[in-house]
């Protein structure tokens, strides 16, 4: 059991990155693919900043949570961000039935994690 849900996490790790849409699938397995890619626009728009300044920053080595300190915006209100990012994005597949309440909560289970990491990474360290 163990084994699987180190499956579950590396794919929502894998899909979490490197997605180019959001939707959710149950594949041959039975194992929910949950993908996601945000809109950096969005997230500009969210840390007062333009798209260039953004990547600006991002190219310097600071992460979201960085940026965001940078800026006065609360911890907080950063991860409270994604939450209501990811939030909305699942009702949408649990209505469409495409994501059942096991995945759902199994999901949710994880999503702390997923988006302290997502906020406070930068490859460019």
């Amino acid at each position: 059991m163990k084994s699987a849900n180190k499956v579950y996490v590396l794919l929502f790790i894998v899909v979490f990155s490197f997605s180019s849409t959001v939707y959710a699938e149950e594949n041959k397995e039975g194992i929910l693919v949950y993908h996601v890619k945000y809109d950096y626009e969005a997230i500009s728009k969210f840390l007062g900043m333009t798209v260039q300044e953004y990547d600006q920053e991002w190219r310097k080595g600071l992460s979201i949570a960085e940026m965001a300190e940078k800026k006065g915006i609360a911890r907080r209100d950063v991860e409270g961000y994604f939450y209501q990012f990811h939030y909305e994005e699942m009702q949408k597949w649990r209505k469409k039935g495409a994501m059942t309440e096991k995945h759902y909560f199994y999901l949710v289970y994880g999503l702390a994690d997923e988006i302290e990491e997502f906020i406070d990474r930068n490859p460019n360290r």
